[in-house]
């Protein structure tokens, strides 16, 4: 599949091709010598210098147009649900502000687009709440939400500023307790597969702000909107890897991080994507400069809001480790410390792999 658009690719105008390179002319050096010898001191400057700014001129004029492709990208193919309604795609394009300095989307991009391609999933399936929210009545009226325990993502490739991406998700009921939510991320232009990532959640009562379990009712439309058989993005293996600690005094030491209100998400909690940022910064620059990275797994254990400081701790890891690929893997820690102790925010997992030796990212679902 390319994309999410069953229909024919659209046509992109387009202006007229850049001219091709051509070799350029040998230039003639115009002889100020010849032409403003004779003249008065005080001419002779001014000719000397309309002479050159002539012969600038001329070079510029003579010199190859640069490469430059002209075109007006179309708009991303709108949300569809496929596969009977138990599954969702969207298209979304790569924003300047989005990128790096090598303009490649970063990873909290990334993980804002699969959260952003989940909410268009609930709203296409529950639709939205006067509050705004993406909700199932039954949840509405039992003041529960669902919140994310853990992310698991990898990608082969980041797309660039420009690219169209068409990002695929559905659910996975995981028990009585817990539901699972998929992504497959592609190139829209070209079906190729580049991402994947899975995500364990869980209900939180908002009055109390603790656990609750899935409504048996609910826990059937979950049922319900999983494909049948069940598609995976990764294996039991892949997914029960568990995240190691990071030890105490931290190998790594990122800078003290204060969580702002513009990290705040709709529902009142810091944005997910935001943890990931924090956790990165205490990745070696060396490494942060000159590797990619191709695999990440957090696990969310604790909340903060906005105005806490938050430490940022991190380890490399030297063990090798089932279904964790080749590279170099580091663990990552937040938490966040009072005169009380220190409480336990995120811990999470990176794989990193010199660029163009990436073998993440085409799982098949």
């Amino acid at each position: 599949m390319k994309g999410c658009s069953l229909l024919p690719s659209r046509c992109t105008s387009r202006a007229d091709r850049p001219a091709e390179p051509f070799a350029q002319p040998r230039l003639h050096t115009l002889s100020t010598k010849s032409s403003c010898h004779k003249l008065p001191s005080a001419r002779t400057a001014k000719c000397k210098a309309a002479t050159l700014e002539r012969q600038v001129e001329a070079e510029l004029e003579a010199a190859p147009e640069p490469r430059i492709t002209r075109e007006i990208l179309p708009p991303p193919a709108s949300g569809q649900l496929l596969d009977q309604g138990t599954a969702f795609c969207e298209e979304h394009r790569v924003r300047a502000y989005e990128v790096s300095p090598d303009q490649r989307a970063t990873i909290v991009t990334i993980a804002n687009l699969i959260q952003e391609v989940a909410g268009n999933h609930g709203v296409a399936i529950w639709g939205r709440t006067e509050g705004g929210f993406a909700a199932d009545p039954i949840m509405v009226e039992q003041s529960l939400i669902f919140v994310a325990t853990r992310i698991q993502l990898q990608l082969s490739e980041y797309p660039r500023w420009g690219d169209l991406v068409s990002i695929e998700t559905w659910f996975q009921a995981q028990g009585r307790m817990a539901a699972a939510r998929n992504w497959i991320i592609r190139k829209a232009k070209t079906g190729q597969v580049i991402g994947r990532g899975t995500s364990t959640w869980v209900m939180v009562n908002t009055k109390t702000r603790r656990l609750s379990k899935i409504p048996e009712a609910m826990r059937v439309k979950l049922v319900d909107l999983a494909p049948k058989p069940h598609r995976h993005t990764f294996t039991m293996d892949e997914m029960r890897v568990k995240v190691p600690d990071v030890k105490i005094p931290a190998e790594f030491l990122g800078p003290v991080q204060v969580a702002r209100r513009s990290d705040m998400d709709m529902n009142g909690h810091i944005n997910n994507a935001a943890y990931l940022a924090w956790a990165l910064e205490t990745v070696p620059k060396d490494v942060f400069d000159n590797w990619q990275l191709t695999a990440i797994e957090i696990d969310y254990k604790g909340e903060c809001t906005a105005g806490d400081t938050i430490d940022s701790l991190g380890g490399e890891l030297h063990d090798a480790e089932p279904c964790a690929g080749e590279g170099r893997r580091f663990t990552h820690l937040l938490r966040k410390c009072d005169e009380k102790g220190c409480q336990e925010l995120t811990r999470a997992r990176t794989l990193w792999q010199p660029y163009g030796t990436q073998t993440h990212g085409n799982g098949k679902a």
